[in-house]
């Protein structure tokens, strides 16, 4: 764990970063060639890796002209995740490695606000959602079916009360075992059957990432899209790609925030009418709240759903 806190941290991530020299290099002589070939003006690079802010700086230093958009999809320095060594060290480094960038963007609202300082032009440009989500959604099931794809964070997330949750509910028989479903795809699958042991084994499907366009599908057919987050006193806005895959889905979002709340994520799941949102303090109900979608569901094989697809729309590309 210490050697990874090295590894994205300066100095030695000249070496360790993705990429290394040799990329940089070749990267930094290609774009040269792709610049004056074709009269690009404006250049755009994203973290992490920091190897393509590293190849822009020097771009943009013997380019002067152009306009350089320094991207950041995760925090460089973050203070929950304490995943970098030194952190006023890669503060002051890293403010120096974008200075010359003509804008700097973040993905959330809290982002910008951790970001403060480390620019003077720093934006919000959330990830788009592609498609808006059909007006009414209600997949067949022969099993109430509970899906999370993609990475999990131990220390940061919690899928406590929903396991929780479930195991009163299938004590009390509310839900019979046989048609429940707590569905897993993505690397960290070892780690899902850790949090969810508690759980009989058959009422789990648990399997290592697959391809994007069949985890779309799963997440179309879900009953319930779970979504694990986390947040901090003063410290939110953690919005990742995941989160607009699900709403473009139409599928009901139970969002747990591991933490005080999280208002960002919060206006966005709750205008478009997208499913809850509960942080540590409100937990307590998500065996009432996964009790009413089973009910519902056990009616007919379904759960249907309706977004506000007009509040979504605010979140399509070019609005």
């Amino acid at each position: 764990r210490f050697l990874l806190r090295l590894r994205q941290a300066y100095p030695f991530v000249y070496l360790t970063d993705d990429g290394g020299a040799d990329y940089r290099k070749k990267a930094y002589t290609t774009a040269c060639t792709l610049i004056e070939a074709h009269g690009v003006t404006t250049i755009f690079s994203s973290f992490r890796p920091w190897s393509d802010h590293l190849v822009v700086r020097r771009l943009k230093a013997k380019y002067p002209y152009l306009r350089w958009i320094a991207d950041f999809r995760d925090l460089p320095v973050d203070p929950v995740r304490r995943d970098v060594w030194l952190p006023t060290l890669q503060r002051w480094w890293g403010k120096r490695v974008i200075r010359a960038a003509d804008e700097v963007w973040a993905v959330s609202k809290g982002q910008k606000a951790q970001l403060e300082g480390w620019h003077p032009s720093i934006k919000v440009r959330r990830n788009p959602l592609l498609a808006l989500p059909p007006e009414r959604t209600a997949p067949v099931t022969e099993r109430f079916t509970i899906t999370y794809t993609g990475s999990l964070y131990p220390g940061l997330q919690t899928v406590r009360p929903v396991v929780r949750g479930l195991v009163e509910l299938l004590d009390s028989g509310t839900i019979l075992a046989d048609k429940l479903c707590l569905q897993y795809r993505g690397k960290d699958a070892n780690t899902f059957r850790r949090w969810t042991a508690d759980l009989p084994d058959d009422c789990l499907d648990v399997a290592p990432a697959i391809a994007p366009a069949a985890a779309q599908e799963m997440q179309q057919n879900a009953t319930v899209l779970l979504l694990l987050n986390w947040s901090a006193p003063a410290y939110f806005g953690v919005l990742t790609a995941k989160l607009w895959d699900y709403l473009a889905t139409g599928r009901p979002v139970l969002a747990l925030v591991n933490g005080p709340g999280d208002e960002e994520l919060e206006d966005i799941v709750l205008a478009a009418a997208a499913g809850a949102v509960l942080r540590t303090e409100e937990q307590g109900k998500v065996k009432a709240w996964l009790a009413n979608a089973y009910q519902e569901w056990d009616k007919a094989g379904t759960f249907a759903w309706s977004p506000n697809r007009e509040a979504l729309a605010e979140y399509l590309p070019n609005t």
